[in-house]
């Protein structure tokens, strides 16, 4: 038989499970810094990204307006071009009205002299009704027949009376040349004078606006047709397939962006309607060169970001390496703080436990009772210090008011009741090394001023006051206003020299004199707890 599977333990419904395996881990002063660190860089490249995309928006915006600018400059100078072009159409028309079949060599010459003068330059022909050139009418850059063009059929059905023909070819250079025509004869078609001008002249207009690396200048019919473009394009261009047509034919101006299918460069492109004339005028500029000044700035800016975001970032880890182990150290500081205060605590607790055990002891001693009384009160005064240290956990200083209450308490409830105790103690430090000679000296007078200063049975008071001297230094006196003695009278006792012992331990000063009642007073002053007045430890004789 096959072995049983082993049972599977149940899971511990008290414990919850998640799926963050520090879900329970404590916020610490490195992961503020971490957090603070990576927010201020995430801070800073949103905005940088934000300035990167105003700045997109700007700059194209800007392109735009360069490029609408570029156009409206080329209709201004192309109204000039092209309508001085027509111009000469109407007039060549009005000299060659009258039977331009018999038009000779000298009145040709002289008619291509006075176009020359225009600033574009350019030549013309004459045609006759069938399109074939006539003697003397010829030019080089034009066809010697014009039947075959789509302007000729135009101008031969009377559709109009002069055009502007799409973009044509030099028939000598086969450069690109704006080729303009007009029918001759008024309501009798008596042929047609052709007019040839170089698309080359557009350079200038070009060159004139500085504009950047991939711009281009044209003109255009109003039917989509490019008559000319700078820089020179040999093949026709029709605008009336493009998605930007519709924007173009029902706008007097504007701008826009394209792909030009002819050289696949991207343009910010700005057309201006010319009605007049019937054309109209583009300006672009390439988006790469709007960009490229921005573009430049991005990546020098980035190349500042990169490392000064990674070097914080990194400064941060290294920052919250050293906070964690710091934090760390100051765990294993206070863990062992912790576990020394309670050694503390059960070494003076044990103290006044084996205190009590000694007091017990001496209880069962065959010696006189009085000594027995005199030493378990000692006994007790050392045994109530340690139990007020445990029990407050200051083991530097002690506030010995409570302390004092409780030593008092103590030495009244083993006499006299008919004697009374005024209480008058101010809650005042003292090193822990002199709480212990403190609360014998108060055991000593205490105790002597019952038994002594009341031994004829009267009633009376023992008053104890504990106050902070204008020195800075403490101050105990005990008053009784009983029979009263001669400090100079020699004792018997160990009371006077243990009084004395005990207040060069504390390091003060101690007298015993007369009060002004008859009784007692005892003074000591010694200093309070600080570095620079704490006791030196002397020894009990």
């Amino acid at each position: 038989m096959s072995a049983a599977a082993p049972e599977m333990a149940a899971p511990d419904p008290g414990k919850t499970r998640t799926w963050w395996p520090y879900a329970h881990r404590r916020w610490e002063a490195a992961d503020t810094v971490i957090a603070v660190v990576s927010t201020l860089i995430i801070v800073i490249f949103a905005v940088f990204f934000f300035l990167c995309w105003q700045g997109f928006g700007t700059t194209l915006e800007a392109a735009k307006k360069r490029a609408q600018v570029s156009a409206d400059i080329v209709a201004t100078q192309s109204s000039w071009l092209l309508g001085s072009g027509l111009t000469s159409l109407r007039l060549l028309e009005s000299k060659l009205a009258f039977e331009p079949a018999i038009l000779d060599a000298g009145e040709k010459a002289e008619l291509d002299g006075a176009l020359k003068a225009l600033p574009s330059g350019g030549s013309f022909a004459i045609y006759d009704p069938g399109g074939a050139v006539l003697p003397n009418g010829g030019a080089p850059a034009l066809p010697p027949s014009i039947a075959d063009k789509p302007y000729f059929a135009a101008l031969q059905s009377g559709a109009a009376v002069e055009i502007i023909a799409r973009q044509d070819l030099d028939s000598a250079t086969g450069a690109p040349i704006i080729v303009m025509a007009r029918r001759l004869g008024g309501d009798v078609n008596a042929g047609y004078v052709v007019l040839a001008m170089p698309v080359q002249a557009l350079e200038a207009f070009f060159n004139a606006q500085a504009l950047t690396e991939g711009s281009v200048i044209s003109i255009g019919r109003e039917d989509g047709i490019i008559v000319a473009r700078y820089p020179l394009a040999t093949e026709p261009i029709d605008l009336t397939a493009s998605a930007s047509w519709e924007l173009i034919s029902s706008n007097p101006s504007g701008a826009y962006e394209a792909r030009s299918a002819l050289d696949g460069v991207t343009r910010l492109i700005g057309f201006r309607h010319v009605p007049e004339l019937g054309i109209i005028t583009f300006g672009s500029v390439s988006k790469d060169a709007a960009f490229a000044g921005l573009w430049s700035a991005i990546v020098i800016i980035l190349w500042l970001l990169v490392p000064i975001a990674l070097a914080l970032f990194g400064g941060s880890l290294w920052t919250a390496h050293l906070l964690r182990r710091s934090a760390q150290q100051q765990r294993t500081l206070s863990a062992a703080v912790a576990h020394n205060d309670v050694l503390f605590r059960e070494i003076h607790h044990r103290v006044k436990n084996n205190l009590q055990s000694v007091s017990s002891l001496l209880q069962m001693q065959p010696i006189p009772r009085e000594i027995k009384a005199n030493m378990g009160q000692r006994i007790a005064a050392m045994s109530a210090v340690h139990e007020h240290i445990y029990r407050s956990g200051n083991f530097e200083t002690v506030h010995v008011k409570d302390y004092l209450q409780t030593l008092i308490a103590s030495i009244r409830a083993g006499h006299d009741p008919h004697v009374s105790v005024a209480e008058d103690l101010d809650d005042l430090p003292v090193d822990r090394e002199a709480a212990t000679p403190l609360g014998l000296i108060l055991n000593e007078v205490v105790s002597n001023a019952f038994k002594h200063a009341f031994a004829d049975g009267r009633e009376g008071m023992v008053a104890v006051r504990l106050t902070r001297t204008p020195e800075g230094r403490g101050q105990l006196t005990v008053e009784d206003n009983g029979l009263g003695f001669d400090p100079q009278t020699p004792t018997k006792g160990i009371g006077r020299r243990l009084i004395s012992a005990l207040t060069q331990q504390l390091g003060g000063e101690s007298r015993f004199e007369t009060a002004i009642d008859g009784g007692s007073l005892f003074t000591l002053t010694f200093p309070l707890a600080s570095p620079e007045t704490r006791p030196s430890a002397t020894p009990l004789p």
